[in-house]
């Protein structure tokens, strides 16, 4: 298991990094199954790992006046989208008419 702060090549068995203490597992809080960081669901019962970078994220996540939680959704969605790498940055642009559009101005 490469460990994602320091990138050592941990045994599988490992829950913090041998060489920097890093966490390299979560367990579930439901059933106690032992997930790695990066999954969303817990491999044992299926439900939502709290711990995930995509769960603190929405648990952070500031409330968007007048949006409720569908403007939320709509915001962490667009948040996600822009995150991933496009196929060819040269071809991204972004215009003030999609910032207010995505604000709701």
């Amino acid at each position: 298991m490469i460990c994602p702060t320091c990138r050592h090549e941990n045994l599988p068995q490992r829950s913090f990094c041998g060489a920097c203490g890093a966490l390299l597992v979560s367990h579930c809080s439901r059933c106690g199954f032992r997930n790695l960081l990066a999954d969303r669901f817990c491999g044992g019962c299926g439900d939502r790992l709290v711990g995930t970078r995509e769960a603190r994220a929405e648990a952070e996540a500031p409330e968007v006046a007048g949006g409720g939680d569908e403007g939320l959704r709509e915001l962490l969605e667009a948040a996600a989208e822009a995150a991933r790498e496009p196929e060819d940055a040269e071809d991204v642009k972004v215009t003030q008419n999609d910032i207010d559009a995505l604000f709701g101005d």
